[in-house]
């Protein structure tokens, strides 16, 4: 699967890259607000656009619109930072990053392509 992760942290990035490469995954990475911005224009196709909670919600909803528009079979996948957080994001599916690796890999399974539904 190709997925896009679209946050503002570096070392959340790079963290949530390695798990998901080394699950068999095409990552692509935006570190910043215009990358995001930029991102659905530039590539492929994209099964999963990961959205983190650290990139600002206004760039976040902008993005997703983008990234619907230009991947209508794509699923954004939205990763909270804590439980109870109700984000002002709209997001096929949701995670909650203090979960970890296992977490969002499962997410991910559950939500790409191949998924049954």
């Amino acid at each position: 699967m190709k997925i896009l992760i679209l946050t503002t942290d570096q070392e959340l990035a790079l963290l949530r890259k390695r798990a998901l490469e080394t699950a068999g995954h095409e990552v692509v990475v935006t570190i910043t607000e215009k990358e995001a911005l930029e991102a659905p224009d530039k590539l492929g196709r994209v099964d999963v656009a990961l959205v983190c909670h650290r990139l600002p919600d206004a760039t976040a909803r902008k993005v997703i619109r983008l990234f619907h528009e230009r991947h209508p079979e794509g699923k954004v996948v939205y990763i909270v930072h804590i439980y109870g957080e109700w984000p002002e994001v709209e997001a096929d599916r949701y995670v909650v990053g203090a979960d970890g690796p296992d977490a969002l890999l499962r997410v991910i399974g559950e939500t790409g392509p191949q998924a049954v539904a």
